[in-house]
């Protein structure tokens, strides 16, 4: 039997590919759920359909993630399920007053929104017999909650206003479910700061770094990426998973 299902947003790129394919070496039960799939991870699912389910969906769009039901019958007999809020996007990129309605929000909808209501289906339909976080019941299943944050969430970052106020208010739920669950060993909840790293995201921030956008901290991110101090996605997957999740 797989001892842990994994269901991990945003695989495509960067940090959520690296976490996908370390999770797929040790032997994970994956649900990878995105817009996008690379070659190799569309080709794992073809080759092992009972271990590695691919979900196309918009977190944008909050009809087409699934439910409790579905993540129910996803962990199946596992011993662990562990749930993975990489996916995330970094836009809109401008001063206050001059952000497009929609950019905002998508942006708050995918980093904020889909990430709350994921986990509110993973434990309604995840430990059986919890309620309000009281322990006890029939479910002893291990579950883990990881919400990928960022140091935007606690440093003022013009033209970065969305990115931060969505990480920030991340932190905040992921905090109060942290405080639920202090008494129950059954569930894990942490926020985790990846640090930058060398991201398709990242060559996003030094793409509007270079143009006439509102980004005051811009120095920061050229500097850094051109002194080679950016870890490569794999090395930061492997730390989070080591540290958060026991291999």
């Amino acid at each position: 039997m797989v001892s842990r299902g994994t269901i991990l947003t945003g695989v495509s790129s960067g940090l959520g590919e690296a976490l996908f394919d370390e999770l797929n070496a040790a032997g994970d039960r994956i649900l990878a759920i995105g817009r996008r799939f690379t070659g190799p991870q569309l080709a794992a699912a073809d080759r092992e359909p009972h271990r590695i389910r691919l979900h196309t969906s918009d977190l944008a769009d909050l009809s087409t993630l699934p439910d409790s039901r579905e993540l129910a019958s996803f962990a199946g007999e596992v011993e662990a399920v562990a749930m993975i809020h990489n996916a995330a996007v970094i836009g809109p990129f401008d001063a206050i007053g001059a952000l497009p309605a929609g950019e905002i929000d998508a942006a708050v909808t995918v980093n904020l929104v889909a990430p709350m209501v994921l986990t509110n289906a993973l434990l309604a339909g995840g430990l059986r017999g919890d309620r309000g976080g009281e322990p006890g019941g029939e479910g002893s299943r291990r579950v883990s909650v990881l919400f990928i944050s960022s140091s935007a969430a606690h440093r003022v970052s013009g033209g970065r206003s969305v990115y931060s106020a969505t990480k920030r208010g991340g932190e905040a739920f992921f905090e109060a479910l942290a405080a639920q669950y202090a008494g129950d060993d059954r569930v894990y909840v942490a926020v985790v700061d990846p640090g930058i790293m060398d991201t398709p995201m990242q060559a996003t921030i030094r793409r509007v770094a270079r143009s006439d956008a509102y980004f005051p901290d811009r120095d920061r991110f050229l500097t850094r990426h051109q002194r080679g101090e950016l870890p490569r996605p794999a090395e930061v997957a492997r730390r989070i998973i080591r540290t958060h999740l026991g291999r």
